[in-house]
Protein backbone atom coordinates (compact mmCIF):
# COMPACT_ATOMS: atom_id res chain seq x y z
CA UNK A 1 0.00 0.00 0.00
CA UNK A 2 1.29 3.43 -0.95
CA UNK A 3 2.54 5.75 1.82
CA UNK A 4 2.24 8.67 -0.59
CA UNK A 5 0.30 11.65 0.76
CA UNK A 6 -1.32 14.49 -1.16
CA UNK A 7 -1.32 14.94 -4.93
CA UNK A 8 2.47 15.24 -5.14
CA UNK A 9 3.05 12.02 -3.23
CA UNK A 10 0.54 10.09 -5.31
CA UNK A 11 2.16 11.19 -8.56
CA UNK A 12 5.51 9.81 -7.29
CA UNK A 13 4.08 6.38 -6.50
CA UNK A 14 4.76 4.11 -9.52
CA UNK A 15 2.02 1.56 -8.83
CA UNK A 16 -0.68 4.12 -8.22
CA UNK A 17 0.47 5.81 -11.43
CA UNK A 18 0.01 2.60 -13.41
CA UNK A 19 -3.55 2.32 -12.10
CA UNK A 20 -3.99 6.02 -12.77
CA UNK A 21 -2.70 5.86 -16.37
CA UNK A 22 -4.71 2.72 -17.10
CA UNK A 23 -7.84 4.56 -15.98
CA UNK A 24 -6.99 7.54 -18.18
CA UNK A 25 -6.40 5.37 -21.25
CA UNK A 26 -9.58 3.33 -20.80
CA UNK A 27 -11.68 6.45 -20.15
CA UNK A 28 -10.31 8.03 -23.33
CA UNK A 29 -11.41 4.95 -25.25
CA UNK A 30 -14.80 4.90 -23.55
CA UNK A 31 -15.43 8.51 -24.51
CA UNK A 32 -14.72 7.72 -28.15
CA UNK A 33 -17.06 4.75 -27.92
CA UNK A 34 -19.81 6.75 -26.21
CA UNK A 35 -20.19 8.91 -29.30
CA UNK A 36 -19.12 6.43 -31.98
CA UNK A 37 -21.38 3.61 -30.76
CA UNK A 38 -24.54 5.72 -30.60
CA UNK A 39 -23.68 7.28 -33.96
CA UNK A 40 -23.09 3.83 -35.44
CA UNK A 41 -26.47 2.54 -34.21
CA UNK A 42 -28.22 5.64 -35.54
CA UNK A 43 -26.41 5.21 -38.88
CA UNK A 44 -27.59 1.60 -39.06
CA UNK A 45 -31.21 2.13 -38.08
CA UNK A 46 -32.07 5.78 -37.35
CA UNK A 47 -34.06 4.39 -34.42
CA UNK A 48 -34.32 6.04 -30.99
CA UNK A 49 -36.26 2.96 -29.89
CA UNK A 50 -33.24 0.72 -30.61
CA UNK A 51 -30.98 3.06 -28.63
CA UNK A 52 -33.34 2.78 -25.67
CA UNK A 53 -33.68 -1.01 -25.85
CA UNK A 54 -29.90 -1.49 -26.12
CA UNK A 55 -29.58 0.67 -23.01
CA UNK A 56 -32.11 -1.63 -21.31
CA UNK A 57 -30.28 -4.80 -22.37
CA UNK A 58 -27.00 -3.35 -21.11
CA UNK A 59 -28.39 -3.33 -17.58
CA UNK A 60 -29.65 -6.92 -17.49
CA UNK A 61 -26.29 -8.77 -17.09
CA UNK A 62 -25.17 -6.16 -14.57
CA UNK A 63 -28.17 -6.92 -12.37
CA UNK A 64 -27.78 -10.69 -12.71
CA UNK A 65 -24.01 -10.93 -12.33
CA UNK A 66 -23.61 -8.26 -9.67
CA UNK A 67 -25.49 -10.71 -7.46
CA UNK A 68 -22.55 -13.07 -8.00
CA UNK A 69 -19.54 -10.83 -8.64
CA UNK A 70 -19.53 -9.01 -5.30
CA UNK A 71 -19.10 -12.31 -3.49
CA UNK A 72 -17.01 -14.15 -6.08
CA UNK A 73 -14.45 -11.34 -6.39
CA UNK A 74 -13.76 -11.61 -2.64
CA UNK A 75 -12.24 -15.03 -3.34
CA UNK A 76 -10.11 -13.89 -6.28
CA UNK A 77 -6.95 -11.77 -6.73
CA UNK A 78 -8.36 -8.35 -7.62
CA UNK A 79 -5.60 -7.42 -10.05
CA UNK A 80 -6.15 -10.60 -12.05
CA UNK A 81 -9.90 -10.01 -12.26
CA UNK A 82 -9.44 -6.43 -13.48
CA UNK A 83 -6.86 -7.54 -16.06
CA UNK A 84 -9.01 -10.38 -17.47
CA UNK A 85 -12.10 -8.18 -17.64
CA UNK A 86 -10.20 -5.45 -19.49
CA UNK A 87 -8.87 -7.96 -22.01
CA UNK A 88 -12.35 -9.47 -22.42
CA UNK A 89 -13.94 -6.08 -23.03
CA UNK A 90 -11.14 -5.21 -25.46
CA UNK A 91 -11.89 -8.33 -27.53
CA UNK A 92 -15.64 -7.66 -27.63
CA UNK A 93 -15.31 -3.98 -28.53
CA UNK A 94 -12.67 -4.61 -31.18
CA UNK A 95 -14.82 -7.32 -32.77
CA UNK A 96 -17.81 -4.95 -32.82
CA UNK A 97 -15.85 -2.25 -34.62
CA UNK A 98 -14.25 -4.71 -37.05
CA UNK A 99 -17.59 -6.25 -38.06
CA UNK A 100 -19.11 -2.82 -38.65
CA UNK A 101 -16.03 -1.69 -40.58
CA UNK A 102 -16.42 -4.76 -42.84
CA UNK A 103 -20.18 -4.28 -43.23
CA UNK A 104 -20.95 -7.54 -41.40
CA UNK A 105 -22.46 -6.17 -38.17
CA UNK A 106 -26.10 -7.06 -37.57
CA UNK A 107 -28.63 -5.97 -34.97
CA UNK A 108 -28.42 -9.24 -33.04
CA UNK A 109 -24.65 -8.72 -32.72
CA UNK A 110 -25.31 -5.42 -30.92
CA UNK A 111 -27.45 -7.14 -28.32
CA UNK A 112 -25.06 -10.08 -27.86
CA UNK A 113 -21.95 -7.90 -27.54
CA UNK A 114 -23.74 -5.51 -25.20
CA UNK A 115 -24.56 -8.42 -22.90
CA UNK A 116 -20.95 -9.70 -22.96
CA UNK A 117 -19.49 -6.26 -22.26
CA UNK A 118 -21.88 -5.64 -19.41
CA UNK A 119 -20.99 -9.03 -17.91
CA UNK A 120 -17.27 -8.21 -17.86
CA UNK A 121 -18.04 -4.82 -16.30
CA UNK A 122 -20.12 -6.46 -13.56
CA UNK A 123 -17.01 -8.31 -12.35
CA UNK A 124 -14.53 -5.52 -13.02
CA UNK A 125 -16.27 -2.82 -11.01
CA UNK A 126 -16.07 -4.39 -7.52
CA UNK A 127 -12.57 -5.74 -8.22
CA UNK A 128 -11.39 -2.32 -9.39
CA UNK A 129 -12.74 -0.62 -6.28
CA UNK A 130 -10.97 -3.15 -4.06
CA UNK A 131 -7.71 -2.76 -6.00
CA UNK A 132 -7.90 0.99 -5.42
CA UNK A 133 -8.24 0.42 -1.67
CA UNK A 134 -5.28 -1.98 -1.72
CA UNK A 135 -3.05 0.69 -3.25
CA UNK A 136 -4.13 3.78 -1.30
CA UNK A 137 -4.00 4.49 2.43
CA UNK A 138 -7.26 5.49 4.05
CA UNK A 139 -6.13 9.02 4.92
CA UNK A 140 -5.37 9.72 1.25
CA UNK A 141 -8.66 8.56 -0.29
CA UNK A 142 -9.90 12.13 -0.81
CA UNK A 143 -6.86 13.26 -2.80
CA UNK A 144 -6.69 10.00 -4.77
CA UNK A 145 -10.41 10.12 -5.59
CA UNK A 146 -10.27 13.75 -6.71
CA UNK A 147 -7.12 13.14 -8.78
CA UNK A 148 -8.61 10.03 -10.38
CA UNK A 149 -11.86 11.83 -11.18
CA UNK A 150 -10.13 14.88 -12.65
CA UNK A 151 -7.68 12.94 -14.78
CA UNK A 152 -10.32 10.51 -16.01
CA UNK A 153 -12.53 13.42 -16.92
CA UNK A 154 -9.66 15.10 -18.78
CA UNK A 155 -9.14 11.88 -20.77
CA UNK A 156 -12.86 11.73 -21.55
CA UNK A 157 -12.76 15.37 -22.54
CA UNK A 158 -9.98 14.77 -25.05
CA UNK A 159 -11.76 11.69 -26.39
CA UNK A 160 -15.07 13.48 -26.84
CA UNK A 161 -13.34 16.51 -28.36
CA UNK A 162 -11.67 14.44 -31.08
CA UNK A 163 -14.43 11.83 -31.51
CA UNK A 164 -16.27 13.64 -34.31
CA UNK A 165 -13.01 14.21 -36.21
CA UNK A 166 -11.98 10.55 -35.77
CA UNK A 167 -15.40 9.36 -36.94
CA UNK A 168 -15.04 11.62 -39.99
CA UNK A 169 -11.55 10.27 -40.68
CA UNK A 170 -11.87 6.52 -40.07
CA UNK A 171 -15.59 6.05 -39.48
CA UNK A 172 -17.45 5.04 -36.33
CA UNK A 173 -16.22 1.45 -36.75
CA UNK A 174 -12.61 2.60 -36.68
CA UNK A 175 -13.26 4.72 -33.58
CA UNK A 176 -14.76 1.70 -31.82
CA UNK A 177 -11.70 -0.40 -32.72
CA UNK A 178 -9.54 2.32 -31.14
CA UNK A 179 -11.59 1.93 -27.96
CA UNK A 180 -10.93 -1.83 -28.01
CA UNK A 181 -7.19 -1.23 -28.22
CA UNK A 182 -7.27 1.04 -25.16
CA UNK A 183 -8.67 -1.83 -23.10
CA UNK A 184 -5.70 -4.04 -24.04
CA UNK A 185 -3.22 -1.33 -23.06
CA UNK A 186 -5.00 -0.65 -19.77
CA UNK A 187 -5.13 -4.37 -18.96
CA UNK A 188 -1.39 -4.79 -19.45
CA UNK A 189 -0.69 -1.81 -17.18
CA UNK A 190 -2.90 -3.31 -14.48
CA UNK A 191 -1.06 -6.63 -14.79
CA UNK A 192 2.26 -4.87 -14.05
CA UNK A 193 1.06 -3.31 -10.77
CA UNK A 194 2.56 -4.57 -7.52
CA UNK A 195 0.31 -4.21 -4.50
CA UNK A 196 0.34 -5.43 -0.92
CA UNK A 197 -0.27 -9.14 -0.68
CA UNK A 198 -3.98 -9.80 -0.52
CA UNK A 199 -5.35 -11.92 2.27
CA UNK A 200 -7.80 -14.17 0.47
CA UNK A 201 -10.03 -16.67 2.20
CA UNK A 202 -8.83 -20.24 1.97
CA UNK A 203 -12.40 -21.48 1.70
CA UNK A 204 -13.68 -22.65 -1.64
CA UNK A 205 -16.51 -20.72 -3.23
CA UNK A 206 -19.55 -22.98 -3.04
CA UNK A 207 -23.27 -22.31 -3.13
CA UNK A 208 -23.28 -22.45 0.67
CA UNK A 209 -20.43 -19.94 1.12
CA UNK A 210 -21.88 -17.73 -1.63
CA UNK A 211 -25.26 -17.58 0.08
CA UNK A 212 -23.62 -16.92 3.46
CA UNK A 213 -21.41 -14.12 2.11
CA UNK A 214 -24.25 -12.53 0.17
CA UNK A 215 -26.44 -12.58 3.27
CA UNK A 216 -23.63 -11.00 5.31
CA UNK A 217 -23.28 -8.25 2.70
CA UNK A 218 -27.02 -7.52 2.74
CA UNK A 219 -27.01 -7.47 6.54
CA UNK A 220 -24.00 -5.13 6.54
CA UNK A 221 -25.85 -2.67 4.31
CA UNK A 222 -29.06 -3.04 6.29
CA UNK A 223 -27.35 -2.26 9.58
CA UNK A 224 -25.60 0.89 8.29
CA UNK A 225 -28.15 3.72 7.85
CA UNK A 226 -25.92 5.92 5.68
CA UNK A 227 -24.88 3.10 3.33
CA UNK A 228 -28.51 1.98 3.15
CA UNK A 229 -29.60 5.53 2.25
CA UNK A 230 -26.93 5.75 -0.48
CA UNK A 231 -28.05 2.39 -1.85
CA UNK A 232 -31.70 3.49 -2.12
CA UNK A 233 -30.70 6.88 -3.52
CA UNK A 234 -28.66 5.18 -6.27
CA UNK A 235 -31.78 3.48 -7.62
CA UNK A 236 -33.81 6.67 -7.79
CA UNK A 237 -30.94 8.66 -9.26
CA UNK A 238 -30.44 6.11 -12.05
CA UNK A 239 -34.08 5.88 -13.08
CA UNK A 240 -34.47 9.63 -13.51
CA UNK A 241 -31.35 9.86 -15.69
CA UNK A 242 -32.43 7.08 -18.07
CA UNK A 243 -33.84 9.41 -20.79
CA UNK A 244 -30.68 11.53 -20.81
CA UNK A 245 -28.36 8.51 -20.93
CA UNK A 246 -30.39 6.40 -23.37
CA UNK A 247 -31.59 9.07 -25.80
CA UNK A 248 -28.71 11.54 -25.88
CA UNK A 249 -27.71 10.69 -29.45
CA UNK A 250 -31.28 10.89 -30.74
CA UNK A 251 -31.76 14.18 -28.87
CA UNK A 252 -28.78 15.82 -30.59
CA UNK A 253 -29.20 14.36 -34.08
CA UNK A 254 -32.99 14.26 -34.35
CA UNK A 255 -34.61 16.52 -31.75
CA UNK A 256 -32.12 19.39 -32.21
CA UNK A 257 -31.25 18.61 -35.83
CA UNK A 258 -27.50 18.90 -35.21
CA UNK A 259 -24.68 16.65 -36.48
CA UNK A 260 -22.05 14.52 -34.75
CA UNK A 261 -20.25 17.69 -33.68
CA UNK A 262 -23.25 18.46 -31.49
CA UNK A 263 -22.47 15.27 -29.56
CA UNK A 264 -18.91 16.47 -29.07
CA UNK A 265 -20.07 19.92 -27.92
CA UNK A 266 -22.33 18.34 -25.29
CA UNK A 267 -19.66 15.91 -24.13
CA UNK A 268 -16.76 18.36 -24.08
CA UNK A 269 -18.71 21.01 -22.17
CA UNK A 270 -20.02 18.47 -19.68
CA UNK A 271 -16.59 17.00 -19.04
CA UNK A 272 -14.75 20.34 -18.78
CA UNK A 273 -17.16 21.40 -16.04
CA UNK A 274 -16.92 18.02 -14.32
CA UNK A 275 -13.11 18.08 -14.34
CA UNK A 276 -12.85 21.60 -12.95
CA UNK A 277 -15.52 21.05 -10.29
CA UNK A 278 -13.85 17.84 -9.06
CA UNK A 279 -10.67 19.81 -8.33
CA UNK A 280 -12.70 22.53 -6.61
CA UNK A 281 -14.57 20.18 -4.28
CA UNK A 282 -11.97 20.59 -1.46
CA UNK A 283 -12.21 24.38 -1.90
CA UNK A 284 -16.01 24.46 -1.74
CA UNK A 285 -15.81 22.12 1.25
CA UNK A 286 -14.33 25.01 3.25
CA UNK A 287 -17.62 26.90 2.90
CA UNK A 288 -20.28 24.20 2.56
CA UNK A 289 -20.65 20.80 4.18
CA UNK A 290 -20.55 17.71 1.98
CA UNK A 291 -24.24 17.27 2.73
CA UNK A 292 -25.11 20.65 1.22
CA UNK A 293 -22.74 20.21 -1.72
CA UNK A 294 -24.54 16.95 -2.45
CA UNK A 295 -28.05 18.43 -2.21
CA UNK A 296 -27.38 21.74 -4.01
CA UNK A 297 -25.48 19.87 -6.73
CA UNK A 298 -28.48 17.59 -7.25
CA UNK A 299 -30.98 20.46 -7.48
CA UNK A 300 -28.86 22.30 -10.05
CA UNK A 301 -28.41 19.04 -11.97
CA UNK A 302 -32.19 18.64 -12.20
CA UNK A 303 -32.73 22.22 -13.35
CA UNK A 304 -30.07 21.99 -16.07
CA UNK A 305 -31.56 18.66 -17.20
CA UNK A 306 -34.92 20.48 -17.60
CA UNK A 307 -33.16 23.20 -19.63
CA UNK A 308 -32.16 20.68 -22.32
CA UNK A 309 -35.83 20.48 -23.25
CA UNK A 310 -36.03 24.26 -23.64
CA UNK A 311 -33.16 24.26 -26.15
CA UNK A 312 -35.46 22.58 -28.70
CA UNK A 313 -36.87 26.03 -29.58
CA UNK A 314 -33.58 26.60 -31.43
CA UNK A 315 -33.77 23.39 -33.50
CA UNK A 316 -31.49 23.44 -36.52
CA UNK A 317 -29.99 26.82 -35.63
CA UNK A 318 -26.32 27.51 -34.96
CA UNK A 319 -27.19 29.00 -31.57
CA UNK A 320 -28.33 25.53 -30.47
CA UNK A 321 -24.67 24.49 -30.25
CA UNK A 322 -23.98 27.36 -27.84
CA UNK A 323 -27.06 26.59 -25.74
CA UNK A 324 -26.10 22.91 -25.51
CA UNK A 325 -22.61 23.94 -24.40
CA UNK A 326 -23.90 26.30 -21.70
CA UNK A 327 -26.41 23.86 -20.24
CA UNK A 328 -23.87 21.02 -20.35
CA UNK A 329 -21.33 23.18 -18.48
CA UNK A 330 -23.83 23.73 -15.68
CA UNK A 331 -24.94 20.10 -15.56
CA UNK A 332 -21.41 18.73 -15.66
CA UNK A 333 -20.27 20.96 -12.81
CA UNK A 334 -22.76 19.28 -10.45
CA UNK A 335 -21.58 15.69 -10.88
CA UNK A 336 -18.52 15.90 -8.61
CA UNK A 337 -20.52 17.61 -5.86
CA UNK A 338 -22.86 14.61 -5.87
CA UNK A 339 -20.42 11.75 -6.40
CA UNK A 340 -17.27 12.71 -4.44
CA UNK A 341 -19.02 12.66 -1.01
CA UNK A 342 -20.58 9.30 -1.87
CA UNK A 343 -17.31 7.71 -3.07
CA UNK A 344 -15.26 8.91 -0.11
CA UNK A 345 -17.97 7.77 2.31
CA UNK A 346 -17.97 4.30 0.77
CA UNK A 347 -14.17 4.02 0.84
CA UNK A 348 -13.87 5.21 4.45
CA UNK A 349 -16.88 3.64 6.11
CA UNK A 350 -17.02 0.18 4.55
CA UNK A 351 -14.79 -2.57 5.90
CA UNK A 352 -12.43 -3.57 3.02
CA UNK A 353 -13.55 -7.20 3.38
CA UNK A 354 -17.12 -6.11 2.61
CA UNK A 355 -16.32 -3.53 -0.07
CA UNK A 356 -16.80 -5.80 -3.14
CA UNK A 357 -20.10 -7.12 -1.79
CA UNK A 358 -21.45 -3.74 -0.74
CA UNK A 359 -20.39 -2.00 -3.97
CA UNK A 360 -22.07 -4.79 -5.94
CA UNK A 361 -25.28 -4.47 -3.92
CA UNK A 362 -25.32 -0.72 -4.58
CA UNK A 363 -24.72 -1.43 -8.26
CA UNK A 364 -27.57 -3.94 -8.29
CA UNK A 365 -29.98 -1.36 -6.91
CA UNK A 366 -28.67 1.30 -9.30
CA UNK A 367 -28.61 -0.92 -12.36
CA UNK A 368 -31.79 -2.90 -11.71
CA UNK A 369 -33.81 0.11 -12.82
CA UNK A 370 -31.98 0.37 -16.15
CA UNK A 371 -33.64 -2.60 -17.96
CA UNK A 372 -37.03 -1.37 -16.82
CA UNK A 373 -36.17 2.27 -17.55
CA UNK A 374 -34.67 1.52 -20.96
CA UNK A 375 -37.66 -0.63 -21.96
CA UNK A 376 -39.99 2.12 -20.73
CA UNK A 377 -38.11 4.69 -22.84
CA UNK A 378 -38.44 2.41 -25.87
CA UNK A 379 -42.22 2.53 -25.42
CA UNK A 380 -42.58 6.18 -24.42
CA UNK A 381 -40.33 7.59 -27.15
CA UNK A 382 -42.63 5.99 -29.73
CA UNK A 383 -45.40 8.48 -28.96
CA UNK A 384 -43.80 11.15 -26.72
CA UNK A 385 -41.22 13.77 -27.68
CA UNK A 386 -37.76 13.41 -26.16
CA UNK A 387 -37.97 16.94 -24.75
CA UNK A 388 -41.17 15.98 -22.90
CA UNK A 389 -39.40 13.00 -21.36
CA UNK A 390 -36.58 15.32 -20.27
CA UNK A 391 -39.11 17.65 -18.61
CA UNK A 392 -40.89 14.85 -16.73
CA UNK A 393 -37.80 13.03 -15.50
CA UNK A 394 -35.89 16.20 -14.60
CA UNK A 395 -38.75 17.25 -12.32
CA UNK A 396 -38.61 13.80 -10.73
CA UNK A 397 -34.87 14.25 -10.15
CA UNK A 398 -35.42 17.63 -8.48
CA UNK A 399 -38.05 16.10 -6.17
CA UNK A 400 -35.61 13.28 -5.30
CA UNK A 401 -32.96 15.74 -4.10
CA UNK A 402 -35.51 17.86 -2.24
CA UNK A 403 -36.42 14.72 -0.31
CA UNK A 404 -32.73 14.02 0.41
CA UNK A 405 -32.56 17.47 2.00
CA UNK A 406 -35.08 16.36 4.62
CA UNK A 407 -33.14 13.16 5.41
CA UNK A 408 -30.95 13.82 8.48
CA UNK A 409 -28.82 10.75 7.75
CA UNK A 410 -26.79 12.80 5.24
CA UNK A 411 -25.39 14.81 8.14
CA UNK A 412 -23.18 11.72 8.53
CA UNK A 413 -21.38 12.57 5.27
CA UNK A 414 -19.08 15.05 6.96
CA UNK A 415 -18.53 12.96 10.08
CA UNK A 416 -17.41 10.01 7.94
CA UNK A 417 -15.27 12.03 5.53
CA UNK A 418 -13.47 13.90 8.29
CA UNK A 419 -12.92 10.75 10.38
Amino acid sequence: MSDAKGYKGLLKDPHFMKLFIAKIISRFGDSLDAIAYGYMVFEMTGSAVLLATLFAVNGIPSVIFNMISGVAVSYMPKKRVVFLCDIGRGLVVTLTGALYFLGLLEIWHLYAFTILNSTFEAFRAPAGMSLFVLLIKKDNYEHATSLNTSASTMAELIGVAVAAAIIGLIGSGGAIIMDGLTFFIAGLLILSIKSDKEVLTKEKLTFKTYYRDLKEGITYVGENPLIRAICLFAGGFSIFLVPFNALQTAYILDTLGLNEYGLSVLGVSFLVAMMVSSLLVPVFKQYLSYRWLFIIGGLVLGMSYFAYGLITMFKGQAIAYLMVALVSLVMGSTVSFIMVPIHITLFKQIDPDFLPRVSSLISIVSLSVIPFGGALMGVLVSFMAIKTLFYIFSIGLIVLFVLQGFNPIYNSFDAVVED
